[in-house]
């Protein structure tokens, strides 16, 4: 298999996480179903396989433009759509899921102004990775607690002690802390977008 075949089987599982959403979002609305909810946990643990292929696939052969860029926003899109589910169940609270994607919206929109102005791509760091790798763990642990309640398994300790909502700090945390430390590894860059924008120019006309 050459390089430019190894490329394009990198960014179609990127794609391919982004298209399993849909059929992820249905299943889990019929979580009152225990069979559903294994079906949920399934399609979410192969889209989550696929960010861990696609990316070795990616380290080991190279990582094209659209790959940085795609591949973080599939997992953005996958991962908000699954605590939009799990908040949709009272099993976390809003301000979480507001925590989490405001901090997703925020750094993509970010990556797409330095696109924009600059024309590169900001490759995710080994915090992001560390972010993105507890979200998804996290969230699939999760989905697979509640096939174990769906059976009578496990229900005191997920609804008691609200399991869940507890573990979520986990991803919670790193998402904040990767999330500073992408606004600070990348302030030079950001204060060049701002001074281009003439934001500092104390000379303009309002």
């Amino acid at each position: 298999m050459n390089f430019r075949t190894l490329q394009h089987l990198a960014n179609g599982l990127t794609v391919s996480r982004i298209l399993l959403i849909p059929p992820f979002m249905i299943s889990f609305r019929s979580i009152e179903n225990p069979n559903y909810r294994l079906l949920a946990a399934i399609i979410f643990g192969v889209a989550a396989l696929t960010d861990f292929l696609d990316g070795r696939i990616a380290r080991k052969h190279g990582i094209t433009s659209f790959g940085k860029f795609v591949d973080s926003l599939a997992d953005k899109l996958l991962v908000g759509a699954a605590l939009i589910c799990l908040f949709g169940e009272k099993l976390i609270p809003g301000w979480m899921v507001l925590t989490i994607m405001g901090r997703e919206l925020v750094v993509t929109g970010l990556r797409v102004l330095f696109v924009a102005t600059q024309g590169s791509v900001v490759a995710a760091n080994k915090w992001g990775k560390y972010k993105a790798t507890s979200q998804m763990v996290v969230i699939f642990v999760s989905l697979i607690l509640l096939v174990f309640q769906g059976h009578g398994v496990g229900d005191e300790w997920i609804e008691r002690f609200r399991l869940i909502y507890f573990m979520m700090y986990v991803p919670l945390v790193l998402t904040v802390v990767s999330g500073l430390e992408f606004l600070y590894g990348n302030r030079k860059a950001l204060y060049s977008v701002m001074r281009s924008t003439d934001l500092f120019d104390s000379g303009d006309d309002f």
